[in-house]
């Protein structure tokens, strides 16, 4: 290994770890430090599981179009490009597919005839309820090794974080 790869790759295990590099004198941690380690941890430990029982099926993006209105109901276009952070057309071409699929529908919006809703389908909703079981059977299993009383803790850690981050 060059010592250039040595000394990303021990930067990169002391910030997922919280330790430090090997022969790097300790800096105050970043203000967003935690947030990103969370952010690292959730994905791989929470995320994942869920993400995973999509894979082959469908494109990350048409997963979190149909969990956004799984969540929140029918959408207009521009709402979930919005919520998406991605393109108007980008939706469009989502939503064609998933149509196309049996996983959503749309209309015409009764409150501006220019725009379209597209809401998840029986079928969607199904699909969507299917992949939510299987990716909470996977984390269940993922943090069986902790005993009952943590894995209470955690699920009231998880509520609470999600509880304070939907008020920011």
């Amino acid at each position: 290994m060059t010592d250039l790869t040595q000394e990303a790759a021990g930067t990169a295990a002391a910030t997922t770890t919280g330790a430090k590099p090997a022969g790097k004198k300790s800096a105050a941690p970043a203000p967003l430090a935690p947030a990103w380690r969370m952010r690292v941890v959730f994905e791989r430990k929470v995320v994942a599981p869920y993400r995973d029982t999509y894979r082959g099926e469908l494109g990350q993006a048409q997963v979190e179009l149909l969990e956004l209105l799984n969540l929140h109901g029918p959408l207009r276009q521009r709402e979930a490009a919005e919520e998406l952070r991605t393109s108007k057309q980008h939706v469009s071409k989502m939503v064609a597919r998933l149509e196309q699929m049996g996983y959503v529908c749309q209309g015409a919006d009764n409150a501006d005839a220019r725009s379209h809703v597209i809401a998840l389908s029986n079928a969607g909703r199904a699909y969507v309820d299917r992949h939510i079981a299987e990716g909470s059977k996977r984390a269940r299993e993922l943090f069986s090794h902790l005993s009952a009383a943590e894995r209470t803790e955690l699920d009231q850690a998880m509520l609470t974080v999600a509880r304070l981050l939907e008020k920011a």
